[in-house]
């Protein structure tokens, strides 16, 4: 059941490098695109919900399981919220900042809370090597949202306008930076499952980070082929999750 929803999840989401290459209609990868913006979290969630309620209530997978769906249940949010703009509106193009922003948002906290967790229930220490990498990575990661986003930070036009930009531009960085530092203490069970979570979450930040520069040169438009990290990130997460799930049930 795991390798056919992988298999099914890499043809959903093929199209949208395919489409560019025969020069389709860009209704047809916009909609597409957007398309499955919507679908790839919710079913990721689903996914994560249904593989938690094989654990314990109290076991710490079961709540690291549970946030992670819900963080991709709160970006599916947004994205139904940016879809629902143009056709509430004449086509018109959804604005920044918007309530979508809320639930693109929310997703980082929500991985945050739960890589807190996964480290924590390692009991494992965090080496040194691996706090001086977290480190390194943020600094870079955070020169290179600054730059991208400086000229939004400059031109914000309200005190909310700011603090959204704000928010992204720290974000990413510090959902890299947990990430890579989870990964460096990555030991025990569901050790691959937790790379495919890590490799969801790092598609995720390199289509936010190619996202935002190509908003920056005006080179993007819904239905780009970036738009593929997003639900092919969410993929990687689903599958983990159900690997999880499938494996021997512990507290």
């Amino acid at each position: 059941m795991i390798l056919v929803l992988a298999f099914f999840w890499l043809i959903a989401c093929a199209p949208i490098l395919v489409f560019p290459i025969f020069d389709t209609s860009q209704e047809l990868r916009f909609n597409y695109s957007l398309m499955a913006q919507i679908v790839a979290p919710f079913v990721a969630t689903f996914c994560c919900y249904y593989a938690s309620s094989g654990f314990t209530r109290t076991g710490s997978i079961r709540k690291v399981l549970i946030l992670i769906g819900t963080g991709l249940m709160c970006w599916g949010s947004g994205a139904i919220l940016y879809a629902m703009y143009p056709l509430l509106n004449d086509g018109r193009e959804t604005p920044f900042p918007w309530y979508s922003d809320i639930g693109y948002l929310l997703l980082v906290p929500f991985m945050l809370a739960a890589l807190s967790i996964f480290k924590k229930n390692l009991n494992i220490e965090i080496p040194l090597f691996a706090k001086l990498s977290g480190i390194i990575f943020f600094l870079m990661a955070l020169t290179v949202s600054i730059y991208i986003n400086l000229s939004k930070l400059s031109d914000a036009s309200s005190v909310v306008s700011y603090i959204v930009i704000l928010c992204y531009v720290l974000g990413d960085p510090l959902l890299l930076t947990s990430t890579i530092v989870s990964m460096s203490v990555l030991t025990g069970d569901f050790v691959r499952s937790w790379w495919l979570i890590f490799l969801g979450l790092i598609c995720y930040y390199l289509g936010d980070l190619v996202y935002n520069y190509l908003a920056l040169l005006g080179e993007y438009r819904t239905g780009h082929p970036i738009d593929i990290t997003w639900p092919l990130g969410f993929g990687f997460i689903a599958v983990a999750a159900l690997m999880m799930g499938s494996a021997p049930k512990r507290a």
